[in-house]
């Protein structure tokens, strides 16, 4: 695996990659493709570029961890600018479950992952691609919507939905905390049937207010204690460790309510007691 040491620091539409200059890769060659594709301009893309941006695109199969069985389209933690705006604006704010976010911190070691995950977000944000297109990529039978990462625009959005629409066989569930772009791309596409759409909560313990179109609220609680009260009073519960344990539930739509409670990973005792009692003050 590649250390970032090693790895020499490229900007490219925003984003920042980590790439090997003296011995290229797959990434590497990759990244020149799409690169020289839209110097062209957007507009000026044609069908066989088109075809070239999706063999680009690499959707990644977990055969391990929690998602272990699923196909994942996934965004960036690190460079969704929608991801970095909810934490510069929340930096002090220990309430906001981005502070804190697992996929951040993953793709800080996991460089391979940082550059993938960068250049699919970057090629579906950019490129409406038709839905007979869309159906070059590889679907399972079950399949995610940003593992890491959220929605940065209505144009990935409306891809999302119509991969959906490419492989009616297949179980997607898309998780999003900016639900805007979704919302609009359902309104003007419709919603297909094999989705499931879930709104992932900004703040530790509070549930937001589910977004039109959107099947679950999914919100994070600090502790066991906190997770099971919200469960006593109704939440669905998330097993916080594999998905098949539970049956899929997020992707067949089999929750038996709107909410769903899961537990903190990893934080500190101290931190849960700092949110805790921020929490308690909130309610005051």
């Amino acid at each position: 695996m590649s250390k970032k040491e090693n790895l020499v620091k490229a900007e490219f539409m925003g984003c920042t990659f980590y790439v090997n200059l003296e011995k290229p890769g797959k990434l590497e060659k990759d990244l020149e493709i799409v690169k020289r594709i839209f110097d062209k301009g957007i507009e000026n893309i044609d069908s066989g570029d088109r075809f070239a941006l999706l063999t680009v695109y690499r959707p990644a199969f977990h055969e391990s961890g929690k998602i272990k069985g699923i196909t994942s389209y996934d965004s960036t933690a690190s460079n969704c600018q929608f991801c970095q705006r909810i934490r510069q604006a929340n930096a002090e704010n220990i309430l906001c479950i981005c502070n804190g976010c697992y996929d951040l911190a993953q793709e800080q070691y996991r460089i391979e992952a940082l550059n993938r995950h960068t250049l699919n977000m970057l090629i579906m944000m950019s490129v409406e691609f038709t839905v007979d297109e869309l159906r070059m990529l590889p679907a399972t039978a079950i399949d995610r919507v940003n593992s890491s990462g959220d929605t940065p625009n209505e144009t990935y959005a409306r891809n999302m939905l119509k991969l959906c629409y490419a492989f009616p066989y297949a179980h997607f569930g898309y998780w999003a905390k900016n639900v805007l772009p979704v919302v609009k791309a359902c309104s003007d596409l419709g919603k297909p049937e094999n989705l499931v759409l879930i709104q992932s909560s900004c703040l530790i313990g509070v549930p937001a207010k589910k977004a039109p179109y959107f099947d679950y609220v999914f919100t994070v609680y600090p502790d066991k204690e906190t997770t099971e009260k919200a469960i006593a009073d109704g939440a669905s519960a998330c097993n916080g460790k594999h998905c098949d344990e539970c049956g899929y539930k997020c992707y067949f739509g089999k929750h038996e309510s709107e909410n769903i409670a899961e537990v903190l990973r990893g934080a500190s005792k101290e931190k849960v007691k700092a949110i805790r009692a921020a929490l308690e003050k909130m309610s005051k």
